[in-house]
């Protein structure tokens, strides 16, 4: 007897009656303030971010411990007031995105056109025109939502996993907005098998690979000054789908306002069939593409959480010691 074909199931919540309910009105008055900063002029907006990132430093302090850590370990050369100024802008950045955010969603496609631009967009766009499988590797930046969204705008078919937000009008409206021009969006959950297949049928993959996912799953390979725990995914993906890896960091240019997707050329060494090369090449791209604005970077993550047995938690350690000075 031959072998039924697995059903595809796409990450797409239904919209609700309860999320009317008064429980979900919270939500609901944020989602129309962000409506309206989206038809806010843009300098004004970006003002107010600004602003707000200035009070980050204060108010989250286990993310700003996050960013010294990462930053201390990955730029040991650099001086206090240099760490400090990046977190600060990383904040900023952060505050300015995510004000932004709703554009994507109530804003014209021609708003998003005017707003959105690929830099480097020589390296992908033959491969899309062609047909070739792509998968793009982007590492956490606060715009990462930007140049995917623009991308599928333009026709070109758009996949990518994501972890249910565990309020369900959140992840409604967050699938709304990275749906809202076609694409496939599978739940991490679900495995990786559906989103692979998609890929083979020509979807773009957009990739987050960039955080740590435990020792055992991944390669203990260097990042900038440091080592990381780094999946070496990349080459059996590439293996398995026939597609071409190339690396883009989203940004925002507040100067220009410009919402940006920096494209490196594709990593045709991939696949090697090592493990360990894989992982590295992966972290140098990365490296190549933070290093020129640091601050566009999600430092606030635990990027480094997991160490060789024995070796304590650089985040523990550093709580350790303030404790100590206390």
């Amino acid at each position: 007897m031959s072998e039924q074909p697995s059903v595809e199931i796409q990450h797409q919540p239904p919209f609700r009656w309860r999320f009317l309910a008064p429980s979900y009105w919270g939500v609901w008055l944020a989602v129309g303030l962000a409506a309206s900063l989206a038809f806010l002029p843009r300098r004004l907006r970006d003002a107010l971010g600004a602003g707000l990132g200035r009070l980050a430093p204060r108010l989250a302090k286990r993310g700003y411990r996050n960013a010294l850590v990462n930053l201390t370990l990955c730029f040991p050369d650099w001086s206090e007031q240099k760490k400090e100024r990046v977190i600060l802008t990383m904040y900023q950045r952060a505050a300015q995105v995510l004000l932004s955010y709703a554009t994507l969603l109530v804003r014209s496609p021609d708003y998003l056109e005017r707003r959105v631009r690929l830099v480097g967009e020589e390296h992908l766009l033959p491969l899309l025109e062609a047909g070739k499988p792509v998968i793009l590797m982007v590492p956490h930046s606060w715009a990462i939502e930007f140049p995917g969204v623009l991308l599928a705008k333009r026709g070109y078919p758009m996949t990518t996993m994501m972890n249910p937000n565990p309020n369900p009008l959140v992840d409604w409206l967050m699938c709304r907005v990275r749906s809202r021009y076609g694409g496939k969006l599978f739940a991490r959950q679900d495995g990786i098998k559906q989103f692979l297949t998609a890929i083979r049928e020509g979807h773009s993959a957009y990739y987050l690979p960039d955080q740590d996912h435990g020792m055992k799953k991944s390669e203990y390979v260097p990042f900038f000054a440091t080592h990381k725990a780094t999946l070496p995914g990349l080459g059996r993906m590439t293996e398995s789908t026939g597609a071409v890896v190339v690396p883009m960091l989203a940004s925002y240019d507040p100067t220009s306002g410009y919402f940006e997707g920096h494209i490196r050329p594709p990593m045709w060494d991939l696949p090697s069939g090592d493990r360990a090369y894989d992982a590295r090449r992966m972290n140098e791209e990365l490296e190549a593409l933070i290093s020129p604005c640091p601050e566009q970077y999600m430092w606030i993550l635990q990027l480094l959480k997991s160490r060789p047995d024995g070796e304590i938690s650089p985040y523990s350690a550093y709580d350790k010691a303030k404790k100590a000075k206390a």
